[in-house]
Formats: C-alpha cells, sequence, structure tokens
C-alpha cells in the first residue's frame, strides 16, 4: 500500500503507457458498505409501500458501473492534461472520481479546460445512457435524475437496469463532482477562474472560503431533513448531506493549505517577470520604466522577507523530501514536493556559481 501525498492508502493496480493505475482503499470500504446495505435493505423493503429493494446484483452491477465511470473520467482528464501541455504519472480512483491531479502548466486555461473535461464526462455518460433508454421506449427518465428518490423499473431486463443505473450513478457523479472542494473538478474550474482576476493565490484562499461556506449550508441541510430516509427504514437522509459538509470543511482546509503552496509560486513567477522586464524592448518607454521602478520600491522588500522565510523552510524539508523520493520515486511526490525540491536545487546551483565566480576572480585566494 502506499503512503505517498499523491495515493495515500491506494492498492496499485498496475500501470498503463507510462501511467500508474491505483485504487484507494475508500473504494473497497464503500463496496462491502453497499453490499451490507443490500442484504439488509432486502428485508426491509418489503415492509416498506413503495420501496425498490436493493439486491446483492443490483449492488454488485451499481459497484461495476461506479468503477467503470470514474475510470472513464479520469482517462478522459489524463488526455485532456497531456493535449494542454501536462502531463499525468498517477491515477488514484476513489468513490468520488480521481484523487490525485494531473501535472499542469501554470496557466489559468489549462486548469480550466481539464477541470471541465471531468464534469462534461459524466455528462456524456447520463446523456448517453438516458438516449439508450428513450430509444428502447422509456419516456419518463425524469425519476431516475433523483439523487436521493430514484424509482427504477424493469428489474428483470438486465440492460435497462445497467442503463437506469448508469444514469443515476453518473447523475451523482456530476453533482459531486461540481463541488467547489479538492479533489472535484469544480474546485480547478473555480480556481481557475478566479485566478486570472485575483491571482493565483487568492483563487486558492476564495476557493477555501467558499468550501466553509458550503460546509455550513450542507450542515444546515442535514439538519432540516433529520427526520427524512434517504433508504427507507435503514440510511437517514441527513447521513449523506452530513458526509458532504465533511468533506466540503476538508476541501476548505486543503485549499488554504494550497493557497500557502501558491504564494511561493507567486514570487517565483515574480522572478521570472524581473527578468522579463530586465530584457524587454519595452524597457525603454519612460512611462513604462518608471512603472516597473515604482512597482519594485513597492514590492520588493516584501517579496525578499517572503522568500528568505519560505526559503528557510523549504530548506527544513529537503531532508524528509529526498527520504521519501528514494521509498516511492519522484513522480509519486505531490506537486508541492517536487516544486520545493526543484527551487532547492536551483538555489543550490546559484550558490555554487556564485562561489565560482569568487574564486574566479583576479586576486581571489
Amino acid at each position: 500500500m502506499n503512503r505517498s501525498a499523491a495515493g495515500s492508502w491506494s492498492f496499485s493496480l498496475g500501470r498503463w503507457r507510462g501511467v500508474e493505475l491505483r485504487l484507494h482503499a475508500h473504494f473497497p470500504l464503500l463496496a462491502l458498505a453497499v453490499i451490507w446495505l443490500a442484504q439488509v435493505s432486502s428485508s426491509v423493503a418489503g415492509d416498506v409501500s413503495g420501496a425498490d429493494p436493493l439486491t446483492v446484483r443490483n449492488a454488485l452491477i451499481a459497484l461495476a458501473i461506479l468503477f467503470a465511470s470514474v475510470l472513464i473520467h479520469e482517462a478522459v482528464r489524463a488526455l485532456v492534461a497531456r493535449r494542454v501541455g501536462g502531463r499525468t504519472n498517477l491515477i488514484v480512483l476513489g468513490p468520488t472520481g480521481g484523487w490525485s491531479q494531473p501535472h499542469l502548466p501554470s496557466d489559468p486555461p489549462a486548469h480550466l479546460v481539464t477541470g471541465i473535461a471531468g464534469p462534461l464526462t459524466y455528462l456524456a455518460i447520463v446523456v448517453t445512457a438516458a438516449c439508450c433508454l428513450a430509444a428502447a421506449g422509456k419516456d419518463n427518465l425524469l425519476h431516475l435524475f433523483s439523487p436521493f428518490q430514484p424509482v427504477f423499473q424493469d428489474h428483470d431486463s438486465l440492460g435497462l437496469l445497467i442503463a437506469q443505473l448508469t444514469v443515476w450513478i453518473n447523475t451523482w457523479l456530476l453533482l459531486v463532482n461540481l463541488l467547489p472542494v479538492q479533489p472535484c473538478d469544480g474546485a480547478e474550474i473555480l480556481r481557475s477562474v478566479l485566478w486570472p482576476l485575483v491571482g493565483r493565490a487568492s483563487a486558492s484562499a476564495a476557493s477555501a472560503h467558499i468550501a466553509y461556506g458550503a460546509a455550513a449550508v450542507a450542515a444546515i441541510l442535514a439538519i432540516t431533513f433529520q427526520h427524512q430516509d434517504f433508504v427507507p427504514g435503514i440510511v437517514p437522509k441527513w447521513f449523506p448531506l452530513a458526509v458532504v459538509s465533511v468533506l466540503l470543511l476538508y476541501g476548505g482546509n486543503r485549499a488554504a493549505r494550497q493557497r500557502q503552496y501558491d504564494v511561493g509560486l507567486d514570487i517565483d513567477q515574480w522572478e521570472s517577470d524581473d527578468e522579463q522586464w530586465i530584457s524587454a524592448d519595452w524597457i525603454d518607454d519612460d512611462r513604462t520604466a518608471v512603472l516597473v521602478e515604482h512597482l519594485h520600491q513597492k514590492q520588493q522588500d516584501v517579496l525578499d522577507r517572503k522568500r528568505r522565510e519560505r526559503e528557510d523552510r523549504e530548506d527544513a524539508r529537503v531532508d524528509d523530501i529526498l527520504a521519501r523520493m528514494h521509498e516511492v520515486g519522484f513522480d509519486q511526490l505531490s506537486d508541492e514536493e517536487q516544486a520545493v525540491l526543484k527551487r532547492a536545487s536551483r538555489r543550490y546551483r546559484q550558490r555554487q556559481q556564485r562561489v565560482e565566480d569568487v574564486h574566479g576572480r583576479p586576486g581571489a585566494i
């Protein structure tokens, strides 16, 4: 079992075209819970008027559809990430989608396109399955789009049952992945939209605040529906809402930690911008030069202080990250850990170059 940052508590399923595929431990736990729920529901549903029995066979079919849908979702995201100049080294399949992020260019459109590809995949699966049901003569499909109270028909027809479960499960996946919480696609979409407007670090902070607000709303809804059942006689409706609230709270904390990483990226961006200003042709314009000089006066002290503080924190982490890299490999490190190693390596080369320049001067000891 791998316990790296990207694939914590996950099992390896092999590699495909250089991409390691892993299954998160929450998936088999969910499978056991659903099978147990099916066994209990079969005995309870007979006593509840109008309830659809959840059999073990239907539960296994639903789990297979969930796994296939998540796998297709991640394959599409990996393909889109590659098309926008990124790469995918690791895919972790979880109950709500992929729980690892591809490596993307530091460009808002690249993140936006990759983020939108996820929900569009689930939407395409829903539309395809609904069209198959319509072609089979089923015109009353709205009941399948209800996340909490779906009504399934023709349980004896395996093909129709698979199509109905596909619509319902992917509707759930679509709604969950639009939540503004990591690692859902909604968080990536929100951050990429805010990124050009307020900056990458501020976009991460805004995502965290929105996730906290959504967690509060989900908690209020859980209290509101505390006397209603999700599965009649077994699972109350407040339970999944409470789980969503906890996930949103957890995602808000992740977004808040992401902001610290993004602040480091912003500082690196300032460094690259300095080089562009020095070598740019438009620096000859007096008004532009005055603007740049004014910007330096206002920002340089703050940037230097933040850079020194960040470098001290990163230097203290290098040994631990190197030890982890020797155990799991560089590709298994998180984006933050890879960025820390790259920046530390760059600083080391710069220091070595300065030492060589000093010793190479005439009269140097």
